[in-house]
């Protein structure tokens, strides 16, 4: 799994609990209803353990009995599971094709919410080779999600690291900012996001101490959750924004460095490992 293919699918399982119905539950749950549930609940289970085939699996299961009660929700939210399955498993045809079932659909009321969430999905999963149509699926996504829906801090979230990826610091800065403000505050690793995207922007517009701050916190926010990956981007931008202090920068990226090797990220290990094979200036 690709790097991008972890980010979608570490970026989406936080909402799981959420889209197999397990925010609001009903008064009344039909037998085929809870079975469906069942098979979504097992499928992440089985996704969340590396196991795709069998992941893919109970989704197709829980399609099919959302489809037999025509439950429209279970329908969107299971669409949703099997195109993170498919983006896991290097088939991106197929994962676009399911969120656009959700986003395009005509016949059945899918929530605003959900088609939302389809489309913030389909732009993260094309933006890394098409920012074009990133672009145009985010746009989607913030029409279809409006002031005040679940999804609309990931949606600035991934505005802001669009604009930076463009070189629009001030425009990343912005985006970033308001969706800190609209985050939900148990979005905890969301909200880590946001911060570090905020001092990314930061640190491209030559103010890097106002970084610092924003940063300590999603290292914080980032261990507490035990979240390897962030705490070793939080460190690399902690040396970035600790530049002008040569000794303290290379603190961070040996700590960087440690719990990249930990962790056997690959592409850390060796990213550190330039950083601090360069001569101090």
């Amino acid at each position: 799994m690709s790097r991008v293919q972890r980010w979608l699918a570490l970026g989406v399982l936080a909402l799981g609990a959420c889209l197999l119905g397990g925010c609001s539950t009903p008064p009344v749950r039909s037998a085929a209803d809870l079975r469906a549930q069942g098979y979504n609940t097992q499928g992440l289970d089985r996704f969340k353990a590396g196991d795709m085939v069998r992941a893919l699996g109970y989704f197709e299961q829980a399609l099919v009995v959302a489809q037999s009660i025509e439950d429209e929700d279970a329908i969107a939210a299971t669409r949703l599971n099997l195109a993170m399955v498919y983006f896991g498993t290097d088939r991106q045809q197929e994962g676009l094709a399911q969120l656009d079932m959700v986003i395009d659909e005509r016949r059945l009321a899918f929530s605003a919410d959900r088609r939302a969430e389809a489309a913030l999905r389909r732009a993260m999963a094309v933006q890394a080779g098409d920012r074009a149509a990133a672009e145009k699926s985010l746009e989607r996504a913030g029409i279809l999600c409006g002031d005040n829906c679940s999804v609309r801090g990931k949606i600035l979230n991934l505005k802001a690291y669009l604009a930076l990826s463009g070189a629009r610091a001030q425009e990343g800065l912005r985006f970033a900012q308001q969706a800190q403000n609209a985050l939900d505050k148990h979005d905890v690793l969301e909200k880590a996001n946001s911060l570090r995207l905020q001092s990314s922007a930061y640190i491209a517009l030559k103010t890097p101490a106002a970084a610092v701050p924003l940063l300590q916190e999603a290292l914080k926010l980032d261990k507490a959750a035990g979240a390897s990956d962030k705490i070793y981007q939080d460190l690399i931008l902690l040396g970035q924004a600790s530049a002008d202090k040569p000794e303290l920068a290379r603190n961070y990226w040996t700590r960087a460095h440690d719990v990249a090797v930990a962790a056997k990220n690959e592409s850390g290990t060796k990213t550190t490992s330039r950083l601090l094979a360069a001569p101090s200036p």
